[in-house]
């Protein structure tokens, strides 16, 4: 009963509505118990994905429902899902990547390398900072790599970054061309891609899940 109460006091002091608050209570209470973590961690983990794909509270179980399809069918784990998705899901959904495309990426991710969850979804942080914040084409990256040379990089894969009008795709567009065309290229293009895509200390987690990409859309279709 404790705990209940801290919960909700907790979500109204997000500015909840009485109704969204004890929704959203009722569900991070629920999550807790069948992870077996801690509720205030629950009410996290739920927090970050909703607020940051810009869901409703009534939306919260079938998040909650997603990490844990995901903990169940693949080499990761309720908790891992969310650690990995909190770090990623403000960035992701400006690029135009939806949650259940981001969740398969981060499964995958998690399960092919074995890696903290931290370090998977601060990967694919990094991967679409580099995608779509260049305004001005030629402009540099930390590492003076340009718009033109993540585009030439993509294009050895036949996928387009911009549309027509010169506007960014949406990025789970952009990723899933990617990600069917990849086992097509040899290893050279496959590193010179990843590299250009997610900077050298990344490269190897994008090519965890570019790699065998049937897996990848496997696991999105669970969190469908």
């Amino acid at each position: 009963t404790d705990e209940i109460a801290r919960l909700s006091v907790y979500f109204f002091r997000q500015g909840r509505t009485a109704e969204d608050a004890l929704e959203l209570t009722r569900v991070a209470a629920i999550a807790a118990k069948v992870a077996a973590i801690d509720m205030t961690d629950s009410a996290n983990y739920l927090t970050s994905a909703i607020n940051g794909f810009g869901m409703a509270a009534d939306e919260a179980m079938s998040v909650s429902d997603k990490f844990a399809a995901l903990g169940a069918s693949s080499a990761s784990s309720y908790e891992e899902m969310a650690i990995a998705l909190s770090k990623v899901a403000p960035v992701a959904r400006t690029a135009g990547v939806g949650i259940d495309f981001m969740m398969g990426i981060l499964a995958k991710g998690i399960e092919t390398t074995r890696e903290a969850p931290e370090n998977i979804g601060t990967a694919f942080k990094t991967v679409f900072a580099r995608m779509t914040q260049i305004r001005e084409f030629g402009a540099t990256l930390d590492d003076a790599t340009g718009v033109n040379k993540v585009e030439e990089a993509l294009k050895q894969a036949g996928v387009a970054l911009r549309d027509s009008e010169g506007q960014f795709r949406n990025m789970d567009a952009v990723l899933t061309e990617l990600g069917m065309a990849f086992d097509t290229l040899d290893r050279n293009q496959q590193a010179y891609i990843a590299t250009a895509l997610a900077g050298t200390r990344q490269q190897s987690r994008l090519l965890a899940v570019m790699q065998n990409f049937n897996r990848t859309m496997e696991l999105v279709d669970i969190s469908t």
